[in-house]
């Protein structure tokens, strides 16, 4: 399957790394990413659908952040990256907002 990053999950992911350079964590950050994208592409059925009607949740390992992706066809669609400790009602406003 292609995985598409949209443009706000790849501003998530900016910001994400930024914070995680402080750091010195950037780099591990994009390889867990890079995992668990590859990871979406080979199995997007892998975990249910959750937040939303259509919308599933991946947490990338060793990390409070998770992948909110849709299945559209066979394309796969991140739409965003965001820290999991953050109050759920905010995650779902987030992805609302793309969808």
């Amino acid at each position: 399957m292609e995985v598409v990053i949209l443009s706000g999950a790849e501003a998530d992911l900016d910001e994400l790394h930024a914070q995680a350079e402080k750091t010195g964590g950037g780099e591990r950050l994009l390889l867990a990413v890079d995992r668990e994208l590859e990871l979406i592409r080979n199995f997007p059925q892998l975990v249910p659908v959750s937040l939303q009607a259509r919308v599933r949740r991946v947490r990338i390992k060793r990390t409070p952040y998770g992948v909110f992706y849709t299945i559209e066809g066979s394309r796969v669609m991140i739409l965003a990256i965001q820290d999991l400790r953050q109050d759920p009602e905010a995650i779902a406003k987030a992805i609302r907002r793309r969808l």
